[in-house]
């Protein structure tokens, strides 16, 4: 690859190099889980050993469960029916379960990656190398977390909407739902672009998935109140004694010791602030940009779940009129990427650097930070 053809403003000698060892570095500490006790992944699978059952929703029977088994008791944060998806890994050993599990997250890497050049205009390889290369992709299998299958999810749905296929956003976007924290920026976004059918498809998803949970309560239908009970209680809690992984702002704010209220409030001030590019860029854009303003404004959301910034970070190299001048553009993707190395040592050190990059570009964003008069797309028809 030319230098011409690289995306920013990289020797392609130095831009490999680095690409492959940030590769490499995420690849390795995927090995090195079994020694942490496979991290959240007990939670998941445990999960999935309960689902159907009483066990599932009641906390103090579900930690019982997990004490009996050699695991820490913890809350299953997800909606019940998203237990439904690891109900085939709980059938194997937990060691087998995990490697599994590992497998599917680099694929929906490679998937990510690929999808991602294709909606923000990199090529392929590109795509893969910079889904490979951000940490908290691989992050994903190494920590035992679903915040892959989310990232996947969230690019399907801005491939819909790019292609104005609300059928196709729909689905993606009411699959979404296991997880509804990283759901509700792009069905946000979708309420404010007016796109009813989508919004209609994701609601016949949301109905699925809430007896899909009833099932797995075995027959609760009033699942959805304690759920939402448990999480008002656990989310500040979990905020305060993982502050040095928060990456939004009100996390970060409850782990100072600011009043969980006052925290949501703010993080609340900056999607205000987002509205107008919400409602006005380009919809790859602003899907992108929903991801990002998701995640700095979420009551609860940690390092792994930087995997949703992926967007923002290809749209910025992609050809799609970013609009950024360089060198500002290189500088900031390059920066992004080795700061979210502090990712592997979060807990070591007591901070990372990774709340700071979500912040940053959530301002860069919001702000159209050195928008150029010629758009990127144009620049590179011309060379």
């Amino acid at each position: 690859m030319t230098g011409a053809m690289l995306p920013i403003q990289l020797a392609p000698r130095r831009f490999w190099l680095a690409a492959l060892a940030l590769c490499g570095l995420s690849a390795a500490t995927i090995a090195f889980s079994p020694l942490a006790g496979y991290v959240d992944f007990p939670q998941f699978w445990s999960a999935g050993g309960t689902v159907g059952t009483v066990d599932l929703l009641d906390p103090v029977r579900h930690g019982a469960w997990e004490l009996a088994h050699g695991f820490r008791a913890g809350l299953f944060a997800y909606p019940p029916g998203a237990a439904w998806l690891f109900a085939p890994l709980a059938m194997l050993p937990l060691p087998a379960a995990f490697a599994v599990h590992a497998a599917l997250v680099a694929a929906l890497v490679a998937a990510s990656g690929w999808l991602g050049a294709r909606i923000y205009g990199l090529e392929p390889r590109m795509g893969l190398v910079a889904a490979f290369a951000w940490a908290p992709c691989l992050g994903s299998a190494a920590y035992g977390q679903t915040a892959m299958l989310g990232l996947f999810l969230a690019l399907v749905c801005i491939e819909g909407l790019r292609r104005d296929d609300d059928r196709l956003a729909g689905v993606a976007v009411g699959l979404l739902l296991f997880k509804p924290t990283l759901a509700a920026p792009l069905l946000g976004l979708m309420l404010l672009r007016r796109r009813w059918l989508g919004l209609a498809v994701a609601g016949g998803l949301a109905v699925a998935w809430f007896l899909a949970s009833v099932a797995a309560t075995a027959g609760d239908w009033g699942w959805l109140g304690r759920w939402l009970g448990d999480l008002a209680t656990y989310y500040p809690i979990d905020s305060a004694a993982n502050g040095d992984k928060a990456i939004s702002l009100p996390g970060v704010l409850i782990g100072l010791g600011l009043g969980s209220a006052v925290a949501v409030g703010i993080g609340a001030s900056l999607v205000v602030a987002a509205l107008p590019r919400l409602l006005r860029a380009p919809l790859p854009e602003a899907a992108a940009g929903a991801c990002l303003i998701g995640l700095v404004a979420s009551p609860h959301s940690l390092n792994y779940e930087a995997t949703m910034l992926l967007p923002a970070l290809l749209w910025a190299a992609g050809g799609l009129g970013t609009g950024l001048l360089e060198p500002a553009r290189t500088r900031i993707v390059v920066a992004a990427y080795l700061a979210v190395t502090t990712y592997w040592v979060t807990t070591p050190i007591g901070a990372g650097l990774v709340a700071v990059v979500v912040l940053a570009g959530s301002l860069f964003w919001i702000t159209g930070y050195r928008q150029g008069p010629v758009a990127h797309s144009e620049r590179f028809a011309r060379t």
